[in-house]
């Protein structure tokens, strides 16, 4: 289960360009308890997690009020993120996973993907997207 808090938008890329997940939505405002669930938060969401199989985050900034020992995913162009963009043209965009990462069946040695470039989507929504889908494999 996907959970994606504040405003970011990678629902759509869910069955297009990376596998189908269940997701819902909450509001910016939250608390969060469920050690399956994968948490996409927006830089504005105030979030408390108290179990999550794992927390995306864009950037590097510290995220603050959730549990030790919840895998904490960063995505961005940082040499310290976990996922990150490695080339992008009209019609392609490479995300990369930079070092492993423990999913709900195993863990998930660092990858390059290579998927389609859909319009109107940021950054972020591949790279949380992408993370998610490793995650949940």
């Amino acid at each position: 289960m996907v959970i994606i808090v504040g405003n970011c938008r990678p629902v759509p890329l869910f069955g297009k360009i990376f596998p189908e997940n269940d997701y819902i939505t909450a509001e910016n405002h939250t608390e969060i308890n469920s050690a399956d669930a994968v948490v996409i938060v927006d830089k504005t969401a105030d979030v408390k997690i108290t179990a999550a199989l794992a927390i995306i985050v864009e950037g590097d900034d510290h995220f603050h009020d959730f549990q030790r020992g919840i895998q904490l995913i960063t995505c961005g162009s940082g040499h310290k993120n976990t996922v990150s963009i490695t080339s992008r043209t009209d019609d392609k965009i490479a995300v990369s996973l930079n070092r492993a990462i423990r999913s709900k069946n195993g863990i998930i040695e660092p990858l390059e993907l290579p998927v389609d470039f859909i319009g109107g989507f940021s950054e972020y929504d591949y790279m949380s997207a992408f993370a998610a889908s490793l995650l949940l494999q």
